[in-house]
């Protein structure tokens, strides 16, 4: 016997007396489920029926903790089924862990009962209830569970930090002995109780981990703060060949004045809930130099795609040096992997600059219709300002690129930003992209699609979809800004052709605060939908939207709002929130993180102010029926002050969260932006286009 078990956090705020567990149980289930929750930093696992727990777990009041999606089903009351067991649970001092037992063995129980009061060892143990749920013991020999039941075997990790897995998955037992964990329990399995059924449900994964780079692996003088440990701005992509493998990049230790120290890549091969780590060698850090031709000492803007047939895409803007800087050089790189991203081939150079020019905010796209064809799409600034749109694209699944040309000029005084590549049912390709123009010294911003029937050989026009009324997002209390997503849309095509766009916006507000606009084509981008405020709470601060089409129809919206902030200065509570409809016009909600404290996220130049950065975009995949997730959100801690995380929401909303009812998507506001509000407009666009001046030293820099 090992009790010395489960689950360091905050506990006092999950000592529930004996007295909640018998008021829970009087209303009799037929089965309760038991949910496990698992901490990265603690390597810890916990398990609990009790929804004051995984609330608590869940909205992060208890921070660290993320749902592994591995739960197993149990019964309310002794009289569910004959010989049902109570399951008792002990809680552990700080003194002795500040954690958790649970044992469904009378015996047992009974005696870590006898030795809190003769063993020192066990001095100040509660036994918070006897029966937190009920579940047949198997025989105390052999192991074997009742007819119609499985066995939920009990493992521990044999350390001083004392902790226990309960699991009714064989493959997880078997993981956790490779790992060093000790078999406990009855028969040579090990079987600690038995259960009717095992279950998978929603979870989320921390994905990313510590650093692998060490200070001065870029071989440049040091011009920013560089935030080791830091992650930020995730993409992701789900293999149409195996949907079980997902691919997500992300940015590794995020320097204050731009780019990161080099790409870190996640992969997973059963769906998103484990993951293990690669990288690309985009910059020196992770493995660039000159033979290779990634010699460069900084990488920004990750993008994956995966082909049908399963090859996959990587993009990075590499660069040494500050933009149009003397000695400074940029670079568009692309790797591909041909085996589920663990492994990426040297880096194919799309474009490369020196101080004349710089390349910005790159994209990838993998034909879903041709398992040849990929795109690459991004935007060349040049020192006057104007900026085209360039793309590359490969005939032969990544082997060879063609040179790359100017896919869309948007001629004098005008720049594209934010260039990604969507691909319609037919074969049609939807080039999208941000337009600033400059007319008489004012600055505006629109949205557009061009559309190319050729395989991306030539676009047609550009066709309006809306202007940006984009004014940025802040913290409330302090008014320090958030480096969101103003002015960087997302679009996404469903398998029954329609095609959405989503922004962030002030239009619904009248210039007040950001919401989140959405607009849908069913034309094939011909014609779009008026804006349409999709967050479900108006009155808060919404940000950083990212869309995604699910097989049958359904569209999700990821973001980002603070409406659990409070009036504290100190802190800037922030949620994620998935919202989902089947026509654009009704959607329902769902809780999918937080709230967390942005305030430790990193701090990033912003022209010649400082904001809050997570990322200019997040991710949301796709595998069938289930919406993925991928984000960043902050640790509390400045020595790993974010992390990148995947969600798999397997429940409906209303499911999945309180307060998911129906909610009607909401029209723009009357009338042209006041000219307080065109001020703000103008000011984010100023915001968003310093901030391609990456690499240079900085004043005030903490």
């Amino acid at each position: 016997m090992q009790p010395h078990c489960a689950s360091r956090f905050s506990i006092a705020a999950l000592v529930l007396l004996a007295a909640s567990f018998l008021t829970m149980r009087g209303a009799a289930a037929a089965t309760v489920t038991v949910v496990e929750f698992y901490n990265a930093t603690l390597d810890h696992y916990f398990i609990s029926p009790l929804q004051d727990d995984i609330d608590a777990l869940d909205s992060g009041r208890i921070s660290g903790w993320n749902r592994t999606g591995y739960n197993f089903t149990a019964y309310g009351t002794a009289a569910e089924v004959a010989g049902a067991s109570p399951v008792c649970r002990y809680y552990i001092p700080p003194q002795h862990g500040d954690s958790h037992f649970f044992s469904a063995s009378p015996d047992e129980c009974a005696a870590v009962a006898a030795r809190v009061q003769t063993d020192p060892n066990y001095s100040g143990y509660i036994l918070e209830t006897p029966a937190a749920f009920f579940a047949p013991l198997p025989d105390l020999s052999t192991g074997a569970c009742p007819a119609g039941f499985v066995p939920v075997f009990r493992l521990w990790n044999q350390r001083a930090d004392s902790n226990h897995r309960y699991t009714a998955d064989p493959a997880i037992r078997a993981q956790m002995i490779a790992r060093g964990y000790a078999s406990e329990g009855y028969g040579p399995l090990g079987v600690a109780w038995c259960t009717p059924s095992a279950t998978l449900g929603n979870a989320r994964i921390t994905v990313s981990g510590p650093s692998p780079y060490a200070a001065g692996c870029d071989a440049a003088p040091v011009t920013g703060v560089a935030y080791t440990n830091a992650e930020v701005e995730p993409q992701l992509a789900v293999n149409p060949q195996n949907p079980m493998n997902l691919i997500g990049a992300w940015q590794q230790d995020r320097w204050s004045n731009g780019g990161a120290r080099g790409l870190r890549t996640g992969y997973s091969l059963d769906g998103g809930r484990t993951w293990a780590l690669s990288q690309a060698a985009f910059s020196r850090c992770s493995g660039g130099n000159a033979a290779n031709g990634a010699d460069y000492a900084r990488a920004s803007d990750p993008w994956v795609s995966i082909s049908p047939t399963g090859i996959a895409y990587q993009i990075a803007i590499s660069f040494n040096g500050g933009t149009f800087q003397a000695g400074s050089s940029n670079a568009v790189l692309v790797s591909r992997s041909l085996d589920g991203g663990a492994t990426w081939s040297a880096p194919t150079t799309l474009m490369s600059d020196g101080a004349a020019a710089f390349n910005d905010k790159e994209s990838i796209t993998a034909d879903p219709t041709n398992g040849n064809l990929a795109y690459a799409v991004w935007d060349r600034l040049l020192p006057n300002g104007t900026a085209p749109t360039w793309l590359a694209r490969t005939i032969d699944g990544g082997a060879t690129w063609e040179p790359a040309r100017i896919a869309y000029d948007p001629g004098a005084n005008s720049q594209t930003i934010n260039n990604q590549i969507a691909v319609l049912p037919d074969g049609t390709l939807l080039l999208f992209f941000t337009k600033f123009t400059t007319v008489n010294g004012v600055t505006s911003a629109t949205l557009n699609v061009a559309r190319s029937v050729d395989k991306g050989l030539t676009f047609g026009a550009p066709i309006f979809v809306a202007a940006s009324t984009s004014i940025g997002t802040h913290d409330p209390q302090t008014g320090r800004g958030i480096r969101d997503a103003g002015n960087i849309g997302s679009i996404a095509v469903g398998r029954n052709g329609a095609v959405a766009i989503v922004w962030q916006d002030a239009r619904f507000s009248n210039g007040a605060i950001e919401g989140i606009a959405f607009s849908r084509s069913m034309d094939g981008g011909h014609t779009w939908s008026a804006p349409a405020q999709v967050n479900r709470m108006p009155d808060a601060q919404a940000l950083m939207p990212v869309v995604a089409v699910r097989d049958d129809g359904t569209y999700g919206v990821l973001y980002y709002d603070l409406r659990n902030d409070t009036a504290d200065p100190n802190t800037l509570r922030t949620d994620v929130w998935l919202a989902q409809s089947v026509d654009g016009t009704t959607w329902t909600e769902s809780h999918v993180s937080g709230p967390f404290d942005f305030n430790f996220a990193p701090l990033v130049t912003e022209g010649n102010e400082f904001g809050l950065f997570v990322g200019d975009y997040q991710a949301l995949g796709v595998s069938g029926s289930t919406f993925l997730p991928f984000f960043v959100q902050t640790n509390a801690g400045v020595d790993n002050r974010t992390d990148v995380f995947a969600s798999i929401l397997t429940s409906p909303p209303a499911a999945a969260a309180k307060g998911a009812e129906a909610y009607a998507a909401r029209p723009s506001k009357a009338g042209a932006p006041t000219p307080t509000w065109q001020a703000s407009v103008e000011r984010n666009i100023e915001r968003v286009m310093a901030r391609r001046r990456v690499g240079l030293p900085e004043a005030g820099v903490r």
